[in-house]
C-alpha cells in the first residue's frame, strides 16, 4: 500500500450506516469489531471474542488476526487492545450528535445494512438489531420534532419519511397520534396512518380502555368546516378567529391551511405574534414567500408572491395598533386573498358578527368571525364510553399518555376525567398543563388540586377559568431553578435555544420547562421558542418577588444582544430574526443609561437597507419617546430623532420628516454641527422630493459645507453626489463643471459606486455628452461592482451604458443592456429603475423603427408610474417626452399642450424642458393645467388607441 492510500485510510471514517466499511478496508468481522467499540466504549477483548467468534476453536487467535488487521490498515483505528478502544470516527455515533433535518442527510441507511452477521453470537445480532432501532427512531424523533414547526406542504413531506424510513420499527401508538395531523387530508399517507391505529384498538368487546384517538383536531370540526366554507367562496374575504389564550386559535388556523394545501390552495401562515404595525407584517410576510429579497413596497406589490387564490393566516395579531386600517389596505390592495387572522382580541370586525355563517359587509367583503371557548365536555351523568368521546377528554388522555404511555379511559377514572375536565372548561392549554402534573402526582390528587384552586376563582368564564386554576399550580410544581430559568427567559421576545444556554440558562431547566407546556415553538420551520402568551401572567404576578433577578436578567439580555447587533451587518438576515430582542435590549439600556447613539444610526441602517422604513418610523417614534422620558444624553436625543426623520422620508412620510427636520434644526440640539449637517442632509432630500428642488439644492450645499470644514470625507462624498444630481436637474452645468474635479478626489471615500454612478449619469445629461469616455467609465465600474455584489448599481450602470450606445447610434446594443437588466430584476422591484429600462427600450425601438412595441413599452412605464404617487412625477413627463414625437402625428394639439406645460413647470428636469423645447409648437392658446395622473390616464389611453 503506497504512502497515499495509508495516508487517505488513515483519514477514513466507519461506515456503518447502509453498509459497513473503512475507506477500501470490507473485511467484516474486524469492522464490526470497530462498530461495536464505536458504539459501546471500551470493551474487554474476552467479550469480544464471545460476541464475534462464539464458534471458533481459539476465538482468542481469530481475534488477534482481526486486531492485526485493523493495525495494518490504519495505523489509527485502534486507540487500546486491552480492552480494546478505538480512536476512528463513526457514522452512527455522529448521527446521535446531529439534531433537526440534518440527520437525514446523515442517514443513508439502516445500520449494517446487508451486512452478514454469520457466525457471530445470536446477542450480537440482537444488539445490531437493536441499534439499529435506536438509529432510526433518533432520526425519526428529530424529522418529527421538525414536521410539526413547519408549513403544511413540508410538514406532510417530513411525516412520510419518517413513516417510511428503512431500518425503523413499527410506529408505535403515540407516533401515529403525532404523524396524522401532519399528513394532508386525503391523502395515500392518511390512509396508511389510520389503518395502522385501527390495528392497535382493543379487539375485546366491552374492553375498558379507548381505542387509539387520530383525529387531526378535538372537538373543532364546526368551526373548521365554517372556515372550509367560506374559503371556497369567490373573491377575497377575513375571518376572525379570536378566544382566549391558549385556547386553540393557532391550531384551528393551521389545520385550516393544511385542509386547503391539499385542495391545491396557495396557503401562508405569518407569525404576527408581537407584530405593532401592518408594516411589520408585510415584511414578515415577504421573509416567507420570498425569504432572502428585499421587502415588497406595499401590500399590493406583495399579491405578486401570493400565488393563485391565495389564504392567508395571520397569527397572533393582539399586540397590532393599526388593525382597521390594515384591513382596509389590504382589502383595497389585495381584493382576492382571504385573509385569516388569530388573536385573543375580537379582531376589529362589527359587533354581532358571530358564529359559523359567512356574512358579506358593505364593503362587499365576506367575512366569518369565530369565538372559541373550551372543548366541549362530558355531562356529569356520562358513563365511561361516553367520556372517551369528549374532546376535552381525549386531549387530555392524549397529553398524559406522554407521560404514562399506558393511560387510558376506565370505569374507575372516567367520572374524575369527566369532572377534571369540565371544572377546566375544557380549555386545551389547561388540560395540557394538568396532565404534566402526573409526572409527580396520581390523577385522583390532580383532580382534587383543581377542585380547591377552582374554588378560589370568581368571574373568570369563557375558557380562562381553567387556565387561571391550573397555572399558578404549574409554577408550584417547578423547581426553584426552573422558575428562575421561566423569569429569566420572560425578558426575551423569542429565543433561540443556544442564546439560552449563553446566557446561563442550563439545558435541563429549558427541557423542564417544556415538558411542563411553558416553551412553544412558535415559528413554522424554526426551532426558536418563547413562553405561551397566554401564561405571561404569570411573569407579572411573580415577577416582583424576584426583581433583582430579573433586573439582572434585562441587563445581560441587553448586553448580549447590543454587542451581538452591533458586530452584525445592519442587514444581515440574522439581525431581523432577532429584532424583537434588539429593540427589547435598546429599550433596556436607555432606561439604565448606557445606549450608546451609535446603535441607534446601526438600528437606522437596518430599517433602511432592508426596505422597511415605514416600519423603522414606527419603531423610532415609540423609541423618541422613551428617549424623551428617559432624558436621554444629547448624543442619544439627536441619534433618535434623526434616525426617525430620514426613515420618515425613506417611507414617503414627507410632511411628517419635514416637521421633524424643521423642529429639530430650531432646536438646541442643532449646535452640534455633526446633527445639524445630518439633518440638512435629511431635509434637501425631503424638498427634492416634494419637487422644490432649487431649496433642496441650498440645503445640501450647507451640509456639504459642514462635511468639508469636519474633514468627514465620506459624507463630503455622499453629499456631492447629491449636490451634482441637484445641479444637473436643474441646467446649472458651470457649477457642475466646477465641482467634478472635487468628485473624482473624493471616488475612494464613502458610497465611491454611487458616486461614480451619479459622475455617468452627470456626464449623460451634458448638453454635448462624450459618450465615448462615457462607454470607458461605465464598463470599468461595471467591472468593479462585479466582484461587490451589488444588484442595484450593476442595474443603473448597465443603464448608462444602454443611454450611451444609444446616444451613439447603436440602439441593438441598447436592447442588449435592456434585456441583462430585466434578467436580473425578475425576482425584484425596483419601480425607478424598471420604468427607466422600459423608458429606453422604448427609444431604442423608436430609433429601430418598431413603433408598435415601442408604443408598449412606454405604456407600460407609465402605468407603473403611477404606482410612485408622486404629485410632480418626472418619470409620467419621461414617458410624455418619449412619446410625444409619436403621438403628435395623431393628436397634435393634445400633445403640444401637454409638452407647453411642461416647458412651464419650474421644478422640472433641465433636460425634460430642452427637449420639451424643441418638441413644441407655437400655439396662442391659453395653457390648460391638468393634473398630472390625468395626463399619465390620458397618454395611456392614447397608445392603447393606436396599438387597437
Amino acid at each position: 500500500m503506497t504512502n497515499a492510500v495509508a495516508t487517505a485510510e488513515e483519514r477514513a471514517v466507519l461506515q456503518t450506516l447502509g453498509g459497513l466499511r473503512l475507506g477500501t478496508f470490507r473485511r467484516v468481522k474486524p469492522l464490526l469489531l470497530l462498530a461495536f467499540v464505536a458504539l459501546e466504549g471500551p470493551t474487554p477483548r474476552r467479550r469480544l471474542a464471545e460476541l464475534l467468534w462464539p464458534g471458533a476453536q481459539q476465538p482468542d487467535s481469530s481475534l488477534r488476526v482481526a486486531l492485526h488487521a485493523l493495525r495494518d490498515r490504519n495505523a489509527g483505528a485502534l486507540r487500546s487492545e486491552d480492552p480494546v478502544d478505538s480512536g476512528l470516527p463513526c457514522d452512527a455515533a455522529r448521527l446521535l450528535t446531529l439534531s433537526g433535518p440534518d440527520v437525514l442527510a446523515a442517514y443513508p441507511g439502516p445500520f449494517l445494512h446487508g451486512v452478514d452477521l454469520q457466525g457471530t453470537s445470536a446477542e450480537f445480532e440482537e444488539w445490531v438489531l437493536t441499534q439499529r432501532e435506536r438509529l432510526a427512531r433518533h432520526v425519526q424523533a428529530e424529522l418529527l420534532t421538525d414536521a410539526e414547526r413547519a408549513e403544511p406542504a413540508r410538514a406532510a413531506a417530513l411525516a412520510e419519511q419518517v413513516f417510511r424510513l428503512p431500518g425503523a420499527p413499527p410506529p408505535e401508538p403515540e407516533m401515529l397520534r403525532r404523524l396524522l395531523p401532519l399528513s394532508l387530508p386525503g391523502s395515500a399517507l392518511e390512509t396508511e396512518l389510520r389503518a395502522e391505529a385501527q390495528g392497535f384498538e382493543d379487539p375485546e368487546e366491552g374492553a375498558a380502555t379507548t381505542p387509539i384517538r387520530t383525529r387531526r383536531m378535538l372537538g373543532r370540526a364546526v368551526e373548521l368546516d365554517a372556515l372550509l366554507a367560506w374559503a371556497t367562496l369567490p373573491g377575497g374575504g377575513v375571518a376572525a378567529v379570536s378566544g382566549p389564550g391558549g385556547i386553540g386559535k393557532s391550531t384551528l388556523g393551521r389545520e385550516l391551511l393544511r385542509e386547503l394545501q391539499a385542495l391545491g390552495r396557495d396557503v401562508t401562515h405569518v407569525d404576527a405574534e408581537g407584530a405593532l404595525y401592518g408594516s411589520e407584517l408585510l415584511s414578515r410576510l415577504a421573509a416567507v414567500r420570498a425569504p432572502g429579497h428585499a421587502a415588497p413596497t406595499g401590500w399590493a406589490a406583495a399579491g405578486r408572491v401570493l400565488g393563485e387564490r391565495p389564504v392567508v393566516l395571520l397569527d397572533g395579531l393582539d399586540a397590532l395598533e393599526d388593525l382597521p386600517e390594515l384591513l382596509h389596505e389590504v382589502g383595497r390592495s389585495l381584493p382576492d386573498v382571504r385573509w385569516v387572522l388569530t388573536g385573543r382580541r375580537r379582531l376589529g370586525l362589527p359587533r354581532g358578527l358571530a358564529g359559523p355563517t359567512p356574512t358579506t359587509l358593505e364593503s362587499g367583503t365576506a367575512a366569518l368571525a369565530l369565538r372559541l371557548g373550551g372543548l366541549e365536555c362530558p355531562p356529569p351523568e356520562a358513563e365511561a364510553p361516553e367520556v372517551q368521546e369528549s374532546p376535552a377528554v381525549a386531549l387530555f388522555v392524549r397529553e398524559a399518555r406522554r407521560i404514562q404511555r399506558g393511560f387510558a379511559v376506565a370505569p374507575a377514572n372516567a367520572a374524575l376525567l369527566s369532572g377534571l375536565v369540565r371544572r377546566l372548561e375544557g380549555h386545551p392549554l389547561a388540560l395540557t398543563l394538568a396532565a404534566s402534573w402526573l409526572r409527580v402526582e396520581p390523577l385522583e390528587d390532580v383532580y382534587v388540586r383543581i377542585l380547591q384552586s377552582g374554588a378560589t376563582l370568581h368571574d373568570v368564564g369563557s375558557g380562562k377559568r381553567g387556565l387561571a386554576a391550573v397555572a399558578e399550580r404549574s409554577w408550584a410544581l417547578l423547581q426553584a431553578s426552573e422558575q428562575r430559568a421561566l423569569l429569566r427567559l420572560s425578558v426575551f421576545a423569542d429565543f433561540d435555544p443556544a442564546d439560552a444556554l449563553a446566557l446561563g440558562i442550563p439545558e435541563a431547566d429549558l427541557n423542564a420547562l417544556l415538558d411542563h407546556s411553558f416553551l412553544e415553538a412558535h415559528r413554522p420551520g424554526s426551532e426558536r421558542l418563547r413562553i405561551y402568551p397566554a401564561l405571561e401572567s404569570l411573569v407579572h404576578t411573580h415577577g416582583p418577588v424576584h426583581a433583582a433577578l430579573l433586573e439582572e436578567a434585562r441587563g445581560e439580555h441587553a448586553r448580549h444582544y447590543l454587542e451581538w447587533f452591533g458586530s452584525r451587518s445592519p442587514t444581515d438576515p440574522a439581525v431581523a430574526e432577532e429584532s424583537g430582542n434588539v429593540l427589547r435590549a435598546i429599550r433596556t439600556a436607555l432606561q439604565a443609561g448606557t445606549l450608546e447613539a451609535g446603535l441607534l444610526y446601526h438600528l437606522m441602517s437596518h430599517y433602511d437597507g432592508l426596505a422597511l422604513a415605514v416600519t423603522g418610523t414606527d419603531v423610532f417614534q415609540r423609541l423618541c419617546d422613551l428617549i424623551e422620558d428617559v432624558q436621554a444624553p444629547p448624543e442619544v436625543q439627536a441619534a433618535g430623532q434623526i434616525a426617525c426623520m430620514w426613515l420618515a422620508q425613506r417611507a414617503g412620510r414627507l410632511l411628517d420628516a419635514q416637521t421633524l427636520a424643521t423642529r429639530f434644526l430650531s432646536g438646541p440640539l442643532a449646535d452640534d454641527r455633526g446633527n445639524r449637517m445630518r439633518v440638512l442632509n435629511t431635509l434637501a432630500v425631503v424638498r427634492s422630493e416634494q419637487g422644490q428642488l432649487r431649496i433642496a439644492v441650498s440645503l445640501t450645499r450647507e451640509a456639504l459645507a459642514i462635511a468639508r470644514d469636519t474633514k468627514d470625507l465620506n459624507r463630503q462624498a455622499g453629499y456631492l453626489t447629491n449636490l451634482l444630481g441637484g445641479l444637473t436637474r436643474l441646467g446649472e452645468f458651470e457649477e457642475v463643471l466646477e465641482l467634478l474635479p472635487e468628485a473624482q478626489k473624493l471616488l475612494p471615500h464613502g458610497s465611491s459606486l454611487t458616486l461614480g454612478e451619479t459622475l455617468l449619469w452627470v456626464q449623460l445629461e451634458m448638453p454635448s455628452p462624450n459618450y465615448e469616455n462615457i462607454l470607458s467609465e461605465a464598463n470599468v465600474l461595471l467591472s468593479r461592482i462585479q466582484n461587490t455584489g451589488n444588484l442595484f448599481s450593476k442595474l443603473q450602470v448597465l443603464l448608462y451604458l444602454g443611454m450611451a450606445h444609444l446616444g451613439i447610434g447603436q440602439p441593438r446594443k441598447t436592447l442588449i443592456c435592456t434585456r441583462q437588466i430585466t434578467d436580473l430584476t425578475r425576482d425584484h422591484q425596483y419601480l425607478d429603475n424598471t420604468i427607466h429600462t422600459m423608458f429606453l427600450e422604448a427609444q431604442a425601438l423608436y430609433a429601430l423603427g418598431r413603433t408598435p412595441q415601442a408604443r408598449s413599452r412606454v405604456q407600460a412605464g407609465i402605468k407603473i408610474a403611477l404606482e410612485q404617487r408622486n404629485n410632480n412625477n418626472m418619470n409620467i413627463w419621461k414617458g410624455l417626452i418619449i412619446c410625444a414625437e409619436d403621438l403628435s402625428n395623431y393628436f397634435p394639439d393634445t400633445i403640444n399642450s401637454y409638452i407647453l406645460q411642461l416647458c412651464s413647470n419650474n421644478e422640472a428636469d433641465a433636460s425634460l424642458k430642452t427637449r420639451a423645447d424643441k418638441l413644441k409648437r407655437d400655439s396662442h392658446d391659453k395653457i390648460e393645467f391638468n393634473d398630472l395622473k390625468d395626463i399619465a390616464m390620458h397618454l395611456i389611453k392614447l397608445l392603447q388607441d393606436l396599438k387597437t
